[in-house]
C-alpha cells in the first residue's frame, strides 16, 4: 500500500512579511541588479553594494538594487537623502562593524543624472586604513559601475 505524507504547502513556503508602503515600493531594475551583481564578485574589498534612484514615475528615492534583494524598494534614508545634497562622497568609520560606510553620488556613463542616483557600500577595515583610502576603493567603484550605465532608462531593462 503506498502512504503519502500531505504537509500543507503553507508550512513549507517562507513567507515574507508584507512591505509598509510608506518605506517601500516596488521597484524593477534588473540591468541594475546585474551590475551590482557582477561588480560585487569581482569585489573582496567590499561587503556590501547598493545602487539608490528615483524610479521613473516616481518621487522617492529608494534601494533599485542591492546584493541583498530584499532590500530593493526600500525608500533611502533621510540620512543618506541629507549627505547626497552635499553632492560629495561621503565615508562613516563605524567601529562597531569594523567598516567604513561609504555613500557616492552616481551618473550614466556620460554624466547624465539618475534620478538622484548613488551607490552605497561598505569597505572593511581590512581594505582601507582610513576614510579617503576607503573612499578611493568606493570612488573606483562607483566609476566602474557608472561605466556601464548609458543612461538612466538602461537601469530599468533587462
Amino acid at each position: 500500500m503506498l502512504m503519502f505524507n500531505l504537509v500543507p504547502a503553507t508550512l513549507h513556503a517562507q513567507k515574507t512579511p508584507p512591505q509598509d508602503p510608506s518605506t517601500y515600493m516596488h521597484v524593477h531594475a534588473p540591468f541594475a541588479q546585474t551590475l551590482v551583481d557582477s561588480v560585487k564578485a569581482h569585489h573582496d574589498d567590499i561587503v556590501k553594494l547598493g545602487i539608490h534612484a528615483v524610479p521613473p514615475g516616481e518621487t522617492d528615492n529608494v534601494i533599485i538594487a542591492n546584493i541583498t534583494r530584499s532590500k530593493n524598494g526600500k525608500k533611502s534614508s533621510a540620512g543618506d537623502l541629507k549627505k547626497l545634497a552635499t553632492g560629495e562622497p561621503t565615508a562613516v568609520r563605524v567601529e562597531k562593524d569594523q567598516i567604513f560606510d561609504l555613500l557616492i553620488p552616481m551618473t550614466d556613463a556620460s554624466g547624465g543624472d539618475l534620478g538622484g542616483g548613488f551607490v552605497v557600500m561598505e569597505v572593511p577595515f581590512s581594505k582601507a586604513n582610513n576614510e579617503q583610502e576607503a573612499l578611493k576603493i568606493g570612488v573606483a567603484i562607483r566609476d566602474e559601475i557608472q561605466a556601464r550605465i548609458p543612461n538612466k532608462a538602461a537601469l530599468y531593462q533587462p
